[in-house]
């Protein structure tokens, strides 16, 4: 395919090439991989994201632990200012059976120093939770590949979108410079009496407008390069130059014309193939509670009980004290709580069941789409190429017929005014047709093809 202005692209890749002229700054345009790869390392996202990750990997361990012994430590101290009486029967003391007497138990001060282990030595429902480590930590990666094709997408999409609109002010500085020799030469033939005065204003008219358009495009055009500042964290002050590949869309498109769909691979069917996993999981392990738990557990410390607050006193006895056993808990009746929660991970179940169908189905259409639009870009791109050729031959007749005086300037700035829209869509159509690509990719689930 022919390159429809050779000057202007010719001039496009030197500014790319060389210092930048107007900041004196050097600037070495950068790469649709090379903007990934900053939009991707800076996105505020992608790196909450990583963190989240990280944070997984520490609640996994701490839910680990629990496995572990559990051991500690306490030490109590207590002061009875009024102890507590306990009634004792008199005939422990040689008194009459049937009689009481009235017995001030222990002494003021009391303390205690005890360890405690303990150790589950049988879980079920722990023991079938096992698997969750794994299923979480391969969502949780899913989840940030996920963030990353997004962050690919609209950052894609954002680099095209710039360089359509420098495309199309290139086309507007050539209609500009077409429009401003018409009007040199309009002046020209005026001031020999072969033009009339509205000629010239006409042509003003019409160049007037053309820098009104241009100058809003070049502010949008500074936006949207800001934008995408923002999103690779590039500094504002540094100009910003993008290179895109020379390759024409016939040439690129080979590329793409053979892609299938492989639903299995793509991350939403993975996700969810996990989140079906561990649901599974947690129903086995909701059945698993109603298995009885035993818990081992060992204490042992240190007593005393003293008159005063003076516990370590060589004079004073410390006593010992240890118990070790099992803990064997049965579960009884829980107030129909495990059936309600039963059913709840049924519903839930039923529900994972519904997207497992829908998002196989959602992913051949969006692809199926996708590659409709990509198929039809690429034709219209052929389509607008000969109507560019076609538009450019007549204005170039009737260029020259107007300086012959045989066209009328109607007829001329109608015809430019074709051409101009012409290259206008032209250039729209291969940046559609990019866009496309960049569409089908995400419904195939390749975007990381873009960084290669």
């Amino acid at each position: 395919m022919k390159l429809l202005f050779p000057g202007a692209f010719l001039t496009l890749l030197c500014v790319c090439a060389q210092p930048s002229v107007l900041t004196g700054q050097s600037v070495r345009p950068l790469s649709l991989p090379e903007i990934l790869s900053l939009a991707v390392e800076n996105s505020v996202e992608l790196q909450k994201g990583r963190l989240d990750r990280q944070a997984l990997d520490q609640e996994i361990r701490q839910r680990a632990a629990a496995a572990w012994p559990q051991v500690s430590g306490t030490v109590q101290v207590d002061y009875a200012p009024y102890r507590p009486i306990q009634f004792w029967p008199t005939a422990l003391f040689g008194g009459s059976a049937g009689d009481y007497i009235p017995v001030e138990v222990n002494q003021p001060w009391q303390t205690a120093a005890v360890v405690r282990m303990d150790q589950t030595v049988y879980n079920m429902a722990a023991l079938r939770m096992a698997p969750a480590r794994k299923v979480s930590r391969s969502i949780a990666d899913l989840s940030l590949k996920k963030g990353e094709e997004e962050v690919l997408f609209h950052t894609a999409n954002l680099f095209y979108k710039i360089l359509q609109m420098e495309q199309l002010l290139e086309g507007m500085d050539a209609n500009l410079e077409r429009l401003t020799e018409l009007q040199r030469i309009a002046t020209l033939m005026l001031e020999n009496d072969y033009a009339i005065p509205t000629d010239v204003k006409r042509l003003q008219v019409a160049v007037t407008n053309l820098e009104t358009r241009q100058n809003n495009l070049i502010s949008s055009l500074e936006i949207l390069k800001q934008n995408l500042q923002f999103i690779c964290n590039l500094s504002f002050d540094q100009p910003l130059e993008l290179a895109w590949g020379a390759e024409t869309p016939v040439v690129d498109s080979l590329k793409w014309q053979n892609m299938i769909l492989d639903v299995e691979s793509s991350t939403e069917v993975r996700m969810l193939k996990d989140r079906i996993e561990m649901h599974r999981i947690r129903r086995r392990s909701q059945y698993g509670e109603v298995f009885p738990s035993l818990t081992a557990y060992a204490t042992g410390g240190l007593m005393a009980q003293r008159q005063d607050a003076v516990f370590f006193s060589p004079e004073n006895d410390w006593y010992g004290m240890a118990q070790v056993g099992f803990r064997l808990k049965v579960p009884v009746f829980d107030g129909f709580l495990h059936r309600h929660q039963s059913n709840m991970l049924r519903i839930e179940g039923e529900k994972l069941a519904l997207d497992s169908d829908r998002i196989s189905r959602s992913k051949a259409l969006e692809f199926n789409q996708s590659y409709a639009q990509y198929r039809n870009a690429l034709n219209l791109v052929h389509t607008q190429e000969e109507n560019v050729a076609l538009a450019r031959d007549i204005t170039n007749k009737l260029f020259l017929q107007y300086k012959e005086g045989e066209a009328s300037l109607t007829d001329l700035l109608n015809a430019q005014n074709a051409l101009s829209e012409a290259e206008t869509n032209y250039w729209n159509q291969v940046f559609d047709y990019k866009l496309s690509v960049i569409r089908l990719l995400k419904a195939a689930g390749r975007l990381d093809e873009l960084r290669q």
